[in-house]
């Protein structure tokens, strides 16, 4: 056994996870059961299938609205420690930053051992993107904490081209407004769980460090031709206009990617990898996601 593994810290009481049925919460949730933690997972509706697969796989799953203070207090009772990540998606950014201090509030009253907090590439630095900027206030109310914490600013997420595959493999075409050379830093959830279980296991290390999180750096065209080497189909890169991307995509995400247009994004997997050897690639990625073989061999 390793120094590492030798000093792997136990908790005696439950780990508390917040968005425990979203993609980074669920993440979270399963690396911490499989590697043997007490899990406390919260949730709006238990009765949501994520929720009884989480408790099936052992995780004790209770009740919790991150807009009811009252309800996280009783949630927290008793915590070891808490992941912390809000989802300006589901409810605007206004209720991101009301969910992410209140949150946050709770595990300082509780007394928790540990908070790891997982925000978003580029979140310090004053870009005027709102769910960026309400992230940084969350995250400054985070490193305020009596409290052991732990920031984590993951880039983009490869999982989200789960949304856009099945289009891009049927046109052979991926559109977004940046340049065809903007580099893209994007990052799988999986991975951002597994710095986050290392940070809970290893707060000797990672108890007050900040870590933005990137596993692939690709221009707009190389992500195209990556999607090509993968299905085995012709995949080409098409610029939109952002007149187009604010009418499909809104104003929040079309002021993101402006952003990330003009002055880009945070992260360098080689120190990834340098903890967690095993981040994935986007091409690994889009391997792993099972389908990425040509229609012509599929049966």
């Amino acid at each position: 056994m390793t120094d590492t593994q030798n000093s792997i810290k136990t908790y005696d009481r439950p780990i508390v996870v917040a968005g425990a049925t979203g993609k980074q919460g669920g993440a979270v949730v399963r690396r911490l059961l499989e590697r043997g933690h007490k899990v406390r997972a919260l949730t709006r509706n238990p009765a949501k299938p994520a929720a009884a697969e989480l408790a099936q796989m052992g995780a004790e799953v209770v009740t919790a609205d991150l807009e009811d203070r009252m309800s996280l207090d009783t949630a927290l009772t008793g915590a070891g420690a808490v992941f912390s990540v809000q989802d300006f998606l589901e409810s605007g950014v206004e209720a991101e930053l009301r969910q992410g201090l209140n949150l946050t509030e709770a595990a300082g009253a509780a007394g928790v051992g540990h908070i790891v907090y997982s925000g978003a590439s580029t979140m310090d630095r004053n870009t005027g993107v709102p769910h960026l900027d309400s992230k940084w206030q969350v995250e400054q109310r985070v490193r305020s904490l009596d409290v052991h914490w732990t920031v984590f600013r993951p880039a983009a997420f490869m999982d989200n081209w789960v949304w856009d595959r099945q289009a891009i493999e049927q046109d052979g075409v991926i559109r977004y407004p940046m340049r065809p050379d903007t580099v893209y830093r994007q990052v799988a959830v999986v991975d951002i769980a597994a710095m986050a279980v290392l940070a809970f296991e290893r707060p000797d290390i990672w108890a007050g460090q900040i870590m933005p999180l990137t596993g692939d750096v690709s221009t707009m065209d190389e992500i195209a031709e990556t999607f090509a080497q993968v299905t085995g189909r012709s995949v080409r890169y098409e610029q939109m206009s952002w007149e187009a991307c604010l009418e499909q995509q809104g104003e929040e995400l079309t002021s993101m990617y402006r952003y990330f247009d003009t002055f880009g994004m945070d992260g360098d997997p080689r120190y990834l990898r340098r903890w967690h050897p095993e981040a994935l690639t986007l091409e690994a990625y889009l391997r792993a996601d099972g389908r990425d073989q040509p229609a012509s061999s599929a049966a």
